[in-house]
Order: structure tokens, then sequence, then C-alpha cells
């Protein structure tokens, strides 16, 4: 069976740089999780989308927030 892909926006939050949101693209929900528990200083937070439409309109909405989007 295949595995699961969906899209991932990590959103990291750094003491030093503020918090700021990186486009992962599709990955595995493991994949997902050691990115979110890999963090030594500061942490991540994985938010998933089950479609690339939804993926892209998260990442439009984001910048109309101002947020910062790498």
């Amino acid at each position: 069976m295949a595995k699961a892909l969906n899209f991932y926006i990590k959103e990291r939050e750094n003491p030093q740089l503020g918090t700021y949101y990186v486009p992962q693209g599709q990955m595995t929900k493991k994949e997902a999780e050691t990115t979110e528990t890999g963090c030594l200083y500061g942490c991540n937070i994985m938010h998933a989308y089950t479609t690339k439409e939804r993926y892209e309109e998260a990442i439009t909405q984001l910048k109309a927030e101002g947020k910062r989007v790498q």
C-alpha cells in the first residue's frame, strides 16, 4: 500500500528570529513528525493539508496576513 502524503507548512518559532513559515511540500506523516521534533532551538509546528489547493490557499492566506513565508 502506498504511503499517504499530505502537504505541510512548517511554522518555525525561533527566539531570535521570531515566527516564520516554510512550505515543505509533500511528505509522509512520519517525515513531518521528525521535522517537528528534530528542532534543537525554538520549535517547529507542522500544519498538514490534504490537497494541494488547500496548501496553496494557506500559503496565500499567510502572506495576506503579513506573515513571513520563506
